[in-house]
């Protein structure tokens, strides 16, 4: 009788955390597929328009072959508060591997402002030294 219910018990506290588990891993989801993160994107897309509106000059800094080291950089810059923006990025997922294996007319094209060139080089070269390798990204000079 008493491994009945030490059996049971034990069925009990499994359904509980594996219940809580499942709950968790719903909420993580969810704050990950938020409207709050493409918000916070859209948002850091905007501060570079309307820094570029008020006079400020832009240039393309970036060509990078695959939307992973895109993602990953313009990432990191956000971190950086250096605002970016990004051209092709869509049309480089629908031709995948061929865009992945060398840059090429579909590549995507990242900007930023010229004021922050040196910041956002700092921060490129750190994601470079990082991935162990810098193929696939091609860095334009500093207009």
């Amino acid at each position: 009788m008493s491994t009945i219910i030490i059996i049971c018990a034990a069925a009990l506290v499994c359904t509980a955390v594996y219940t809580a588990w499942k709950n968790q891993k719903k909420k993580s989801k969810a704050e990950i597929l938020s409207p709050d993160n493409a918000k916070d994107t859209a948002e850091f897309s905007k501060a570079f328009f309307e820094r570029a509106q008020t006079g400020e000059n832009a240039q393309q800094f970036l060509q990078l072959a695959n939307q992973s080291d895109c993602a990953l950089i313009q990432g990191m810059l956000q971190s950086a508060e250096i605002p970016s923006y990004t051209d092709f990025t869509h049309i480089n997922k629908f031709y995948g591997p061929l865009t992945e294996a060398s840059s090429s007319g579909l590549s995507i094209k990242l900007q930023i402002l010229i004021n922050d060139y040196d910041d956002a080089l700092a921060v490129v070269n750190d994601y470079i030294k990082t991935k162990g390798s810098s193929a696939g990204i091609t860095v334009y000079p500093k207009q």
